[in-house]
């Protein structure tokens, strides 16, 4: 490769990937202050991840389908995902079980493990500071503790009515809140806060200010803040989060990503750097892959700064390889939606 196309090379993917840095992380503490940018963050960084390599590729006349990003021979894609599954997933799950036990001092306990849950809406505390005057939260802070805040005009009350199909217990607020059985009361000032813990199955929340019924937008749920549809609101456990959460790893999470990685970048890279070997069937450039896992292993940590995210290095590892050993991005996209998905649903086994 001439040296000018190089350089442009390497300028064009030190730009790509500062712009998806910037993206990344910048939303990540945007959410903090716009709590509605929480339920659209995935969504904007699946579409960088997808638009800016598609966008560049586009306006230089390249095909995407030489880097490998295209849907081509799905079932052998597949086939391909399946059995590096095949391979890894057990030994993995040893480790797991061990770091779980030994490490993290937790407990195997399949039988109480439930799998049916909240619905999304409701899940994780929103991202701002506080409501805003006149609005009430409620969110699970886990999938058995839930929480309602409320902030309004001076001088006004509020009360408030639970009720489960189980048992419920007030864990922080008793002060506004009394627990009948499945019945949990609440009566207090302006600005408040109560807690309780419950393993019910569904429950109703009826929510009164200034002595008349909330408006259901004013009733906001979970992280994003989304107005209720109705007051009295009903939740119920069920098993859509998990159809919510295969179509999130795969569509927004796995596949924006790999076709930015493993689609541009290590495919960009093979050109830049090393050579091919060959590795268990398949011609790997090493060098392209070990710096495209430790920039993915980057990309995670800048988001949530935390040394354990930079354990993705590993697993991209083997993404790399089937992106090279299936001439695609799906089969490491079917992979790495996978593995998520194996991480999301083997902790719920232990308490």
């Amino acid at each position: 490769m001439a040296e000018p196309t190089r350089r442009r090379r390497v300028v064009e993917i030190a730009l790509l990937y500062g712009a998806t840095l910037v993206v990344t992380v910048g939303l990540t503490l945007a959410q903090g202050a716009v709590g509605w940018l929480r339920a659209y963050l995935l969504v904007i960084v699946a579409a960088t991840f997808l638009y800016l390599p598609i966008e560049v590729l586009h306006r230089r006349g390249e095909d995407p389908e030489d880097l490998g990003i295209h849907r081509r021979r799905p079932v052998s894609a597949l086939k391909a995902a399946l059995w590096l599954m095949l391979l890894t997933f057990p030994p993995y799950l040893l480790g797991f079980h061990g770091w779980q036990t030994q490490w993290l001092g937790r407990e195997a306990a399949p039988a109480e493990a439930r799998l049916d849950r909240w619905p999304v809406a409701l899940q994780e505390a929103p991202r701002v500071a506080r409501p805003a005057e006149g609005d009430v939260w409620l969110y699970t802070e886990t999938d058995a503790q839930h929480r309602l805040r409320w902030r309004l005009p001076a001088g006004q009350r509020l009360e408030a009515e639970v009720v489960a199909d189980g048992p419920l217990r007030v864990v922080a607020g008793g002060h506004q809140a009394r627990a009948d059985g499945g019945t949990l009361t609440v009566r207090g000032g302006s600005v408040g806060m109560v807690a309780w813990r419950t393993e019910a199955s569904a429950l109703t929340v009826d929510v009164q200010a200034g002595g008349d019924r909330l408006p259901a937008d004013r009733l906001r749920l979970g992280t994003a803040l989304t107005a209720a549809d109705t007051v009295p609101y009903r939740a119920q456990r069920g098993w859509w989060w998990l159809l919510n959460l295969v179509l999130v790893q795969f569509l927004l999470v796995a596949v924006p990503e790999e076709v930015f990685y493993r689609g541009y970048l290590q495919s960009r890279l093979d050109g830049l750097i090393g050579r091919d070997r060959r590795i268990l069937g398949a011609d790997v450039n090493v060098a392209s892959v070990l710096l495209t896992s430790a920039l993915f292993a980057v990309g995670h940590i800048a988001t949530i700064p935390h040394p354990s995210r930079l354990a993705v290095f590993f697993p991209s590892l083997l993404f790399g390889w089937l992106r090279r050993r299936s001439g695609g991005v799906l089969a490491p996209a079917i992979y790495h939606a996978a593995c998520n998905l194996l991480v999301d649903l083997a902790v719920l086994f232990y308490r």
